[in-house]
């Protein structure tokens, strides 16, 4: 069992978290900011779903057949944390020849054929350095805003633990290669149902600064806390505590459920195989808490600082 202390410093010491205080500067747009990584635009009596990504040039360069698949699995989750179905995704692409851009589009091809989304279009420049960014459109009938977590709500992680990390020297666990395809292409609409049911009303996607950072995130938006519960969070066999909470998953969710709903809420991802657990709670503390058996610190306290101080916190 790890010490909750030395987890906190360690979630605190990611390059990932310490990338996402970054995002202070878009304040300059106006409010534009509150713990989601998508947009809602009203459209009838839907909700259109707008989503995008950039992906770290230098992983482009390294592995531009691993970047496309990424640009697709970033953009899937960040339209089904928000209750959405995924329509379509557009690609801005940057290759310095066209070899390297074949494998780029190769891998947005494959992913995208996966998780049942189609690429309808983009713009390419062969002769550049390499530079990868996606953007998704989704549509939610009843969106999860990670603004809408309140203090006793029920922490829940949802994951898909069928998969492997893509190598010894980084912490992207992908489910692609593991999981059946017709799995990969429907396991999102989990996030759908909980939210048209009711049964959820928050959730964010796990993505770089791992579960601990992207629950940060959220708890800004919500202007609340929460204490995560580290060992009862659903994670791999083999794989220590530690290096999950700093791992960036294909599938992973966080979500907020009233507690009479937390059990139901469950159900929507066991049944379709998915790990999910109760693995904590939020509170009126503004300050994310990690326990690990007696051990508890804190991660971060927003009366003390803001993490990107958007979203009121």
């Amino acid at each position: 069992m790890s010490d909750a202390h030395a987890l906190a410093a360690a979630v605190r010491d990611l390059p990932a978290l310490h990338a996402k205080r970054d995002l202070r500067l878009v304040r300059r747009l106006g409010p534009v900011g509150d713990g989601d990584d998508g947009a809602l635009v009203a459209h009838g009596d839907e909700w259109i779903v707008l989503c995008g990504e950039a992906i770290l040039p230098s992983f482009v360069a390294a592995q531009p057949r691993a970047a496309g698949a990424s640009a697709v699995v970033t953009n899937v989750s960040d339209v089904r944390a928000m209750g959405g179905r995924p329509l379509a995704i557009l690609d801005m692409l940057v290759s310095p020849d066209d070899a390297h851009a074949e494998l780029v589009l190769e891998g947005l091809a494959w992913a995208a054929e996966l998780l049942g989304v189609a690429v309808v279009g983009g713009h390419l420049t062969i002769g550049g350095a390499a530079s990868l960014s996606a953007t998704c459109t989704g549509i939610a009938r009843r969106p999860l805003r990670a603004a809408a977590a309140r203090p006793g709500d029920v922490l829940l992680g949802a994951f898909c633990l069928e998969g492997r990390y893509m190598d010894d020297d980084n912490d992207f666990f992908t489910s692609l290669r593991d999981r059946a395809p017709q799995c990969l292409r429907t396991d999102g609409e989990a996030l759908v149902e909980v939210a048209e049911a009711g049964l959820c009303h928050a959730a964010r996607d796990v993505s770089m600064p791992g579960a601990a950072g992207s629950l940060l995130q959220l708890l800004e938006g919500a202007r609340c806390g929460a204490v995560l519960d580290v060992e009862r969070l659903p994670r791999p066999e083999g794989v220590g505590t530690e290096r999950w909470l700093r791992t960036f998953p294909s599938f992973g969710f966080l979500l907020a459920a009233p507690a009479e709903h937390a059990a139901a809420a469950r159900e929507v991802f066991t049944r379709r195989g998915l790990a999910c657990e109760t693995c904590g709670q939020f509170t009126d503390s503004r300050a994310l808490e990690l326990q690990s058996g007696r051990s508890r610190a804190t991660v971060w306290d927003f009366a003390i600082a803001p993490l990107t101080g958007l979203g009121g916190g």
